[in-house]
């Protein structure tokens, strides 16, 4: 959770596009140097228009401050642009510090690697193919032409949600995350895979690396379409939504297919498992410090100086802009956000101005906890769980110079209350000042890197990994073993401490 940031989904899905191979015969020529002529250029506007758009991206997400994996990353990514047709280009790879496995560009020389999908790859091959297939936008000009338009305009709607706070605005930009994800049509993704495939390959990299990337697209969407069946509801997978775009795995089929008629050269494809295994050793997994840590059922975080504890056996989702905490059967969730506390405004003014005069109100009253003041009130109306009949609880409390804003809500209600009234307002009573013993709980859960023996045992550190379930399952996912494969032995790995 960040402060003064809007409301916005986590991306969960990484390049999810199109990889429909068209012809292969540009790969063979994966030795050619790059050339840059007239047409191979980058306009001044697109320039200052992703310019622009880097400050409004990375303050809505925040750069990860590890600068060894931001050099890293940005090596790489200068590697494989140099084998562009781009390569005079001024090209900027950043890591953004987020969790969700995606990657995007909005042109200009601009990529955005999320530090989530660093956690997912397995060698620097994988990194450059993702980065080649970013590339490949620039170059091929989707984001300038009409391909890129909507997810500017949406990249635009992050921004105005950033100034302005709103809510309205806010769920506009949740649209440009979702475009992202979506891409530029299938078409031009399926020229991206295509050319970023090429990219990579003259810059001296393993293009079956591209197939180990789509390797990973699948196994997440194998795992998460497992994880519903068991739990009862709809499978959270790229299809539902972006039906126009084929499986994972025919992508990977399709990359398989042309990186077989790639020659390689005398000295061998460069693919860096141990190189890029190194690089991320010690990188946040999960959210990071910056964003609070959630260590069974506490809120941790460092730089608002604050924990709060929510029920044991609720689901604590530590998202980028708030926290979200719900039971199992869904049938009671509660949200925490923060803002910047208005000047010259009581609690009680800021929280009535904030739910709208239109809103019905009940039983509001000032509240002291642990020498914060607030205020507390019902709405009437407004549940997210029955269609906005049933009623929401609201409690905001001044710390320093932030609003910290709690709303619960219930599928059912009692004497004009959610059902779990109590458990929403004994949570915001939990709110506190961390004291000096509990910051070192505010560092975040990391990538420890460790060399496979015969012995080794991923379910012997499935116990760190920071969930409510599927502990093994996510190592497994981060180490391309899913479902119950072997470990490389005698390979790094990766667990989580």
């Amino acid at each position: 959770m960040r402060q003064t940031q809007p409301a916005t989904h986590r991306l969960l899905a990484a390049l999810c596009a199109a990889f429909m191979l068209c012809g292969v015969a540009s790969v063979h020529a994966a030795g050619s140097p790059a050339t840059s002529s007239s047409k191979d250029k980058i306009s001044k506007g697109e320039v200052e228009t992703s310019r622009k758009y880097y400050e409004e991206i990375t303050k809505f997400y925040g750069i990860y401050e590890d600068q060894a994996v931001q050099d890293y990353v940005n090596a790489v990514g200068q590697r494989v642009a140099r084998a562009s047709d781009m390569p005079d280009v001024e090209w900027r790879f950043t890591v953004l510090d987020d969790g969700s496995i995606n990657a995007f560009t909005t042109g200009g020389g601009y990529v955005y690697i999320f530090r989530g999908l660093l956690s997912y790859m397995n060698s620097e091959a994988e990194l450059a193919a993702v980065i080649g297939h970013e590339i490949a936008h620039v170059t091929k000009k989707h984001v300038s032409k009409g391909q890129g338009r909507s997810i500017l305009a949406n990249v635009a709607a992050i921004g105005a949600a950033i100034l302005t706070g709103n809510a309205a605005v806010a769920d506009m930009a949740s649209i440009g995350a979702a475009a992202w994800v979506q891409g530029y049509g299938r078409e031009a993704e399926s020229e991206a895979d295509r050319v970023g495939m090429v990219y990579m390959t003259r810059a001296g990299y393993d293009p079956r690396a591209m197939r180990a990337m789509f390797d990973v697209l699948k196994a997440q969407e194998n795992f998460e379409i497992a994880a519903a069946r068991a739990e009862g509801r709809e499978p959270r997978v790229y299809h539902g939504v972006f039906s126009d775009h084929p499986a994972p795995d025919e992508r990977g089929a399709a990359a398989a297919r042309a990186a077989a008629l790639v020659v390689e050269p005398e000295k061998g494809f460069v693919f860096n498992r141990n190189t890029y295994m190194q690089a991320i050793d010690g990188m946040a997994f999960g959210t990071s410090q910056a964003q609070g840590v959630v260590r069974d059922n506490r809120f941790y975080h460092a730089d608002m100086g604050i924990t709060m504890a929510f029920p044991r056996g609720w689901i604590i989702e530590n998202q980028r802009d708030r926290i979200l905490a719900f039971t199992r059967n869904q049938e009671s969730v509660m949200q925490i956000a923060v803002e910047p506390k208005p000047e010259n405004k009581s609690p009680r003014e800021f929280l009535i101005q904030k739910l709208g005069r239109g809103n019905s109100l009940a039983g509001g009253t000032p509240v002291t906890i642990n020498d914060m003041d607030g205020y507390s009130v019902l709405t009437r109306s407004g549940s997210p769980l029955d269609n906005g009949a049933g009623p929401v609880r609201y409690i905001v409390l001044y710390r320093g110079g932030s609003a910290f804003i709690f709303a619960g809500a219930s599928r059912s209600a009692r004497e004009g209350k959610p059902e779990a009234d109590g458990i929403f307002r004994s949570v915001a009573e939990t709110m506190r000042s961390l004291k000096s013993a509990e910051f070192p709980l505010t560092e975040p859960y990391r990538l420890k890197i460790l060399r496979a023996t015969e012995t080794t045992r991923l379910a012997e550190h499935a116990q760190n990994i920071p969930a409510e379930k599927y502990h093994e399952e996510e190592l497994e996912l981060i180490n391309g073993v899913y479902p119950n494969k072997p470990l490389p032995v005698g390979e790094y790995i990766k667990v989580v401490e």
